[in-house]
């Protein structure tokens, strides 16, 4: 169905964001790629991926959090330090499924305009099988 267009849409924003590791998940929670992860990973069980990926598939909006605390009303009061806190970014495609970014949190973060630049590419080129990495960057470049 989108395999295609969701894979080159996950290998770009990996691309443009610079994150670790990354995931192309369609409406049926089946992931139809990944890179850095492996099957070990995904069964870990700090690895919290695919409820990102539904929440964000759910409310239709981009997801920004990290690892440790997916929901603010459930963050601890206290000032603790994770080492391996991560920053987790989920761009939602309507009707195809999502892309899940994350990486280190010593790596730094991801721009909003960056997020928001992707959800609206994602949003104009939902569906597209014969989308290229070229034709995305082309695009990409124009939106502001």
């Amino acid at each position: 169905m989108s395999d295609n267009f969701l894979t080159t849409l996950m290998e770009f924003a990996l691309q443009k964001t610079g994150a670790e590791r990354a995931l192309a998940v369609d409406t049926g929670m089946n992931v139809l790629g990944m890179v850095n992860l492996d099957d070990e990973a995904m069964q870990a069980k700090d690895f919290n991926a695919m409820d990102c990926v539904r929440r964000a598939l759910n409310s239709g909006e981009p997801l920004i959090t990290n690892n440790a605390v997916i929901d603010p009303n459930q963050a601890p009061i206290t000032n603790t330090q994770f080492r391996n806190l991560r920053l987790v970014i989920v761009i939602p495609v309507a009707g195809f499924g999502a892309v899940y970014l994350d990486q280190t949190i010593s790596k730094g973060v991801i721009s909003k305009e960056t997020v928001n630049r992707l959800m609206t590419l994602a949003a104009d080129t939902a569906g597209n099988e014969a989308v290229s990495m070229d034709d995305l960057a082309g695009y990409y470049q124009t939106l502001s």
